[in-house]
């Protein structure tokens, strides 16, 4: 019975911050990142608070049934997974990380309008745990993290195309839909989107053939989620988005390798992702005059161009050429070590892309590479990736310049702000770049943890991602939930390497993997 009341109220609670949470707007875009802070952890608290009594209600029911049973009423620590261990250990840093701040009520609550301090990321470890144990794992959530979302990016095309149904007197360009600025609609999009694009992956299997034709269903509605999602991101502005494209189609080839319904619907989603730019591309000739933000960025250049056209058309083909014979072929590609070789194949592809990025940035940046002209992407300086060069030499100096146990620990949760000014060389060099702008991260998420959690925390935060990511994926055969919790945290590690935590994409991801935890061993 208290079980089933812990489930009642960890369903409502993830109702409340996937379904109601990122449409939450007070005054507009007037200080929206303390608006949505305010909602998420006052929420979070008292969602915390009752799960909590209500797991320790159900935990010494437990301890009281085993007692009468003559068991051992320990812990069971064999029953903790990697990623458990690591949550564990991450929070204890952040703890003592706090304690030990020079800028402890700084450090408590985090900097104004980021409020990244130990709060926030305590009550994510503490939501974590209850959740994975407390939810039942039932499908209603990634349902309505899938109606909301798309309510989300709906909003976004339209602003972005000057039609505002959400009535607000200060208007910006650099603010859309319900989120706000273009980073936080890219860090949102990058842990939501995978939920509705990984079930479109999935539709199609074996399991949707027998439950009464309801995989079609499922396909056409993820189908539509998938270009409505696509569209938005195309449109939004930001050019961080394709380090999430480009991270997504990463592993969803790597997981839909061994199924050839996966790989027929991986095909048919590259081709949805290229006619999304190119719907993008009809609207904008349609409704001239009415798109409303700089044209002078990846995004404009992609759905502006032919490549994204055939791109799609190719893709589109591979897809009609795979669905010929497919009643007459296996399901499963069961030769492992083909499978291997091809996964072994990726890694030295990514490897090799790596190296020969690196290869021009250095050559272009000494010598410049007429082609690469302006491109800030190949330039290793302060101007590299419209500026975040900047941020990063600030962030690797802020680091040399730290005591032993700060490198240890680090100077305290979201505290990267006010240790960076209180250097006064490093405050002058901000300045010099930034203006009258406040620096409060790295645009890196790794590196902005390592100021703030020192090379512990950071350790452990990794720790995290990975040995979740890992777990998931090698589990993926069977446990759909669990592999989609692996992509989102995937892609929110990869596109925070140009970026950072906010309010608007932490949280989402921590309780999605909490989800997916509960998924792997429910």
């Amino acid at each position: 019975m208290q079980k089933k009341v812990g489930n009642l109220f960890a369903t409502a609670y993830l109702l409340l911050i996937f379904g109601i949470y990122p449409l939450y707007m007070r005054q507009g875009y007037v200080d929206i990142g303390e608006a949505k802070f305010q909602f998420f952890i006052c929420c979070s608290l008292a969602g915390a608070g009752i799960l909590f009594l209500s797991g320790m209600i159900y935990g010494l029911q437990k301890v009281h049934w085993r007692w009468k049973q003559k068991e051992s009423c320990l812990i069971r620590w064999d029953r903790l997974s990697v990623t458990d261990l690591f949550v564990m250990m991450f929070g204890t840093v952040v703890f003592l990380s706090y304690v030990l701040s020079d800028y402890r009520q700084e450090a408590l609550w985090g900097t104004e309008g980021w409020n990244m301090g130990a709060v926030l990321w305590l009550a994510l470890c503490l939501l974590y745990f209850l959740i994975s144990r407390l939810w039942d794992g039932k499908e209603l959530i990634c349902h309505v993290i899938m109606a909301v979302s798309a309510i989300v990016y709906f909003l976004c095309i339209l602003d972005r195309f000057s039609f505002y149904l959400i009535p607000i007197e200060i208007r910006d360009p650099a603010f859309i839909s319900t989120l706000g600025n273009i980073n936080w609609v890219c860090g949102y999009f990058s842990v939501i989107a995978p939920v509705g694009i990984c079930t479109f992956l999935f539709s199609g299997e074996k399991i949707d053939k027998e439950t009464n034709g309801r995989g079609t269903g499922r396909r056409i509605i993820s189908g539509i989620y998938t270009v409505t999602a696509f569209m938005a991101g195309f449109c939004q502005g930001g050019d961080s988005i394709f380090l999430f494209y480009g991270a997504l189609f990463y592993i969803l080839l790597w997981i839909a390798i061994k199924k050839r319904s996966r790989i027929r619907n991986y095909f048919l989603l590259v081709s949805l992702w290229g006619f999304s730019a190119q719907a993008i591309r009809i609207m904008r000739i349609l409704l001239p005059g009415r798109y409303n933000y700089d044209t002078d960025n990846l995004c404009a250049f992609m759905t502006d161009s032919n490549m994204t056209l055939v791109v799609s058309l190719i893709f589109l083909l591979c897809y009609l050429f795979s669905s010929r014979n497919k009643k007459e072929e296996k399901e499963d590609l069961t030769d492992v070590q083909k499978v291997h070789l091809f996964h072994k194949i990726m890694v030295f592809a990514l490897g090799g892309g790596i190296l020969i990025w690196l290869g021009l940035a250095v050559w272009n940046t000494q010598k410049r590479i007429p082609l690469l002209e302006g491109k800030s992407l190949f330039l290793l300086n302060e101007s590299w990736g419209n500026g975040r060069g900047a941020a990063l030499k600030a962030g690797f100096s802020m680091f040399k310049e730290m005591p032993v146990l700060n490198k240890l620990i680090g100077v305290g949760p979201d505290c990267f702000s006010s240790y960076a000014y209180s250097l006064p060389e490093i405050a002058m060099d901000i300045r010099d770049s930034f203006g009258s702008s406040r620096l409060t991260n790295a645009h890196n998420e790794l590196l902005t943890s390592m100021v703030n959690t020192g090379m512990a925390g950071t350790f452990l935060y990794l720790g995290i991602f990975v040995s979740f990511i890992i777990r998931m994926v090698k589990r993926g055969e069977s446990r759909e939930l669990g592999c989609t919790a692996a992509v989102c945290a995937f892609c929110y590690l990869l596109h925070n390497m140009i970026s950072f935590a906010q309010v608007l994409n932490l949280p989402f991801v921590f309780l999605i993997m909490a989800m997916g935890e509960k998924n792997a061993s429910g």
